[in-house]
């Protein structure tokens, strides 16, 4: 029930835990890279998740589906930032 949480979760760690790390390294251009994979994969998972309780009919089921779309925009919401916001600033 709470996978499209735990998946945002790690997704929110990887991301900022690479771009400090790049960052701190000059090594910023693979932000954007790193971040992009990222959600990409993330993204996967989520409706992964998703669809694996698509067919239910009960409550755990209808909580996935609802975690699992707030966890998809959460992934959006930070992917946007890579692109909007210039890496290392």
């Amino acid at each position: 029930m709470f996978s499209p949480v735990l998946i945002w979760g790690a997704h929110f760690l990887a991301i900022y835990a690479t771009s400090g790390i790049a960052c701190a390294r000059g090594a910023g251009y693979a932000v954007v890279w790193v971040v992009g994979g990222a959600s990409v994969l993330a993204v996967v998972a989520i409706i992964a998740a998703y669809r694996w309780v698509a067919g239910l009919e009960s409550f755990a089921a209808w909580m996935t589906k609802g975690l699992a779309a707030l966890a998809f925009v959460a992934v959006v919401w930070e992917a946007l930032t890579a692109l909007i916001i210039p890496a290392c600033v």
